[in-house]
C-alpha cells in the first residue's frame, strides 16, 4: 500500500495534469517515484527520491499559476523552509529507527521552541540501541543532515545533465545547502539554537535535541550516563573545539557553481562538465566529497566522485563511478553505478584500522506506453537492484550487507 505521502504527491500530479493541459508547457519532462523499497516501510533513499519528484512538480505548478518569478520564488522558499525542509531531515531520522525495528512518529512543523521533532520513543528503546547498535545510534543523530545532503547531490545531477531547469530548483538547492550549514553555525553562536529541555512524557520528547551536539557527546564518550537533549554546555572542552571544526569545514558547501547559477561548463561542442564540494556527517565522523559530472554528446551522464571520510584521528578514502539514464533503446534506459569505499573497522571513532567495502546497483526503465500525441508522453516502470557490502553509505538503510529491489513508476509530461 502506498504511504499517505506518496499517496499525496500522485493526487498533486492529477491536479497538476488538470492545470498544465491550459499552459503552455516546456519540453517534456521525467518523473520517477519509488513505490517499493524492499519493505513496507519507507527508506530514507525512497522517501527523498519521492520529495525530490513530487518538489519538482509543485516547483513547476508554482511558476505556471504565479508568473511573477519574485512572487513565486517567495512562496518557494517559505514552503520549504516551514514544510519540505523539516519534512525530509525528520524522515531520515525515523528512517533509522524504522529500519532497526523501532516505532516513532515524524512530527515535521516546528513548535514553539522553534524545532521539529520524531517522538514516541522510550528510553529505554535508544538506550538499547546505543548499547547494541552504536554505529546506528550516531546515525540516528546525523540521518538528518544526511538527507539534507543527498537531495542537494540529487539535485545537482537533474541540473547538469539537463533533466530539470535552475529555476524550477534554485530555490530548494541553496535552502538544502545553506542549511546544512546553518545547523552548525549553531556551535559558533549556541544562543540561536532552541533551549530545548526534556518533556516530562518521554514519549513526547524529540529523539536526539541537537543534532549535531548529540552525536559529538555520545561519540567521544558512548558510555556516558544517557540522556537525549545535548546543550552546548553540556560538552566538554574538547568536544567544543571538535564542533567548531565541523562547523568551520562546512563551509565547503558554498563550493558549488550550482549556488550561483552556472548549471554547466560547455568544454566543447559534445562535452559539458561541472563540479560540487561538500561536507557531511558520517556514523563514525565527518567526510568531505567531491563530484565530477561529465555530460557527453547530450547521451552519456557521468558522476565521478571522491570522499575522505574522517574519524577521531585517521583519513579513509572512497570514490565511485556513476552511469545516467544510458538510451538503450527508444524503451529501455539503464543506469548503474559502484561504489568503494574504506572505513575505520566496525565504524569506529577512534580506529586507525581500515575495512574495505563495495555497492553496485543497475536499473532499467522499461517506457510501456510512449506516444508524443497525449499530454502524459509516456508511462515507465523500473526495477534496481543492488548489493552492498558492510559499511556506510549515504540514503543506504543498512550498514551491514544488504540485496536489495527497488520498483517504480516513471511517466513524462
Amino acid at each position: 500500500m502506498l504511504n499517505k505521502t506518496l499517496f499525496a504527491i500522485i493526487s498533486f500530479c492529477l491536479f497538476e495534469t488538470l492545470v498544465a493541459q491550459q499552459v503552455t508547457t516546456p519540453r517534456p519532462k521525467t518523473y520517477d517515484f519509488i513505490l517499493y523499497d524492499g519493505s513496507e516501510s519507507s527508506s530514507m533513499y525512497k522517501f527523498n527520491q519521492n520529495y525530490v519528484t513530487g518538489y519538482r512538480i509543485f516547483s513547476r505548478t508554482i511558476d505556471e499559476l504565479i508568473p511573477n518569478r519574485r512572487v513565486s520564488s517567495a512562496v518557494k522558499y517559505i514552503s520549504i523552509a516551514l514544510f519540505g525542509q523539516p519534512l525530509t531531515h525528520e524522515e531520515g531520522h525515523r528512517s533509522v529507527l524504522t529500519h532497526n525495528g523501532i516505532g516513532s512518529i515524524s512530527q515535521p512543523f516546528f513548535n514553539s521552541s522553534g524545532a521539529a521533532y520524531v517522538k514516541g520513543v522510550k528510553n529505554s528503546e535508544l538506550e538499547d540501541l546505543r548499547n547494541s547498535e552504536f554505529a546506528n545510534y550516531i546515525r540516528l543523530h546525523t540521518a538528518g543532515l544526511e538527507s539534507d545532503h543527498m537531495i542537494a547531490s540529487k539535485i545537482e545531477e537533474l541540473l547538469v545533465f539537463e533533466e530539470e531547469s535552475y529555476q524550477l530548483l534554485k530555490e530548494e538547492y541553496i535552502l538544502r545547502k545553506l542549511g546544512v550549514m546553518s545547523y552548525h553555525l549553531t556551535s559558533f553562536i549556541p544562543a540561536i539554537s532552541p533551549k530545548l529541555k526534556e518533556e516530562n512524557n518521554e514519549l513526547k520528547r524529540d529523539i536526539v535535541g541537537h543534532d549535531v551536539w548529540g552525536m559529538i557527546r555520545h561519540i567521544h564518550r558512548p558510555n556516558a550516563p544517557f540522556y537525549r537533549y545535548t546543550n552546548f554546555d553540556d560538552l566538554s572542552k574538547i568536544e567544543k573545539s571538535y564542533t567548531k571544526k565541523l562547523a568551520w569545514k562546512s563551509f565547503v558547501n558554498l563550493g558549488s557553481p550550482m549556488l550561483f547559477g552556472k548549471t554547466g561548463y560547455d568544454l566543447n561542442s559534445n562535452l559539458k562538465g561541472n563540479f560540487s564540494l561538500s561536507h557531511s556527517l558520517s556514523p563514525f565522523g565527518d567526510y568531505f566529497e567531491q563530484n565530477i559530472y561529465i555530460y557527453y554528446k547530450k547521451k552519456y551522464k557521468i558522476t565521478v566522485y571522491f570522499r575522505e571520510f574522517m574519524n577521531q584521528h585517521s583519513t579513509f578514502l572512497a570514490g565511485g563511478f556513476k552511469l545516467r539514464n544510458y538510451k538503450l533503446s527508444d524503451k529501455i534506459h539503464v543506469s548503474s553505478g559502484v561504489d568503494v569505499w574504506n572505513q575505520p573497522l566496525n565504524l569506529a571513532f577512534n580506529s586507525s584500522k581500515g575495512s574495505l567495502g563495495a555497492n553496485a546497483f543497475l536499473k532499467l526503465n522499461y517506457l510501456s506506453i510512449k506516444n508524443s500525441t497525449y499530454f502524459i508522453k509516456n508511462v515507465g516502470v523500473f526495477s534496481e537492484v543492488f548489493y552492498k557490502s558492510d559499511g556506510f553509505l549515504p540514503e543506504y538503510a543498512s550498514l551491514k550487507s544488504d540485496f536489495g529491489l527497488r520498483i517504480g513508476l516513471s511517466f513524462s509530461y
